[in-house]
């Protein structure tokens, strides 16, 4: 049966690990997104790497794929207790990282707009699966925090917002 598995990989080689896999035949997934980075007094894109050190990869389990998997450069490990047996995503995990692999393409900024209240409405972008009580925004860094289970685990994104910044903070 084939099932999502997650890789630690070393940080900075994932897209060459996912190129390597797909190059084997294996479905290989690097969530990635465009975050703006404020420097020198102005604001640059740049594409970053939504989960460091890891890559998520679809296949049958066997001794053989395993074999495959650990001679590609900068494979790490198989995520899992033991080191063992690896574990693999739930239905909803792989839901999860769908959205956020957003089909092999870098994610666009989700955009937010301030409510005249003071709350804030996610107008389009991933952050709209989330439920907003979830999100931790930080307008002045365009930044949201969202936690996400992976093989069982809370894990914390950081993902790019733009909008809903006040007047003085959007200079």
């Amino acid at each position: 049966m084939v099932r999502w598995y997650v890789l630690q990989v070393t940080t900075g080689q994932e897209t060459g690990v996912r190129d390597a896999l797909q190059t084997l035949g294996i479905r290989a997934a690097v969530p990635r997104e465009e975050r703006a980075i404020r420097s020198g007094g102005g604001w640059t894109t740049k594409v970053y790497t939504l989960l460091p050190g890891y890559v998520f990869l679809a296949l049958e389990y066997s001794a053989e794929n395993y074999y495959r998997v650990k001679a590609i450069p900068h494979v790490l490990r198989f995520l899992g207790p033991n080191g063992l047996s690896p574990s693999y995503l739930t239905h909803l995990e792989v839901e999860w990282l769908r959205l956020l692999d957003n089909g092999g393409e870098v994610l666009k900024p989700s955009r937010v707009e301030t409510l005249p209240e003071g709350g804030v409405r996610i107008v389009e972008g991933v952050l709209r699966h989330f439920p907003v009580s979830r999100i931790d925004l930080d307008k002045r860094a365009r930044r949201a925090k969202v936690e996400i289970s992976l093989c069982g685990e809370l894990k914390t994104l950081t993902l790019s917002t733009e909008g809903g910044e006040d007047e003085d903070e959007s200079s």
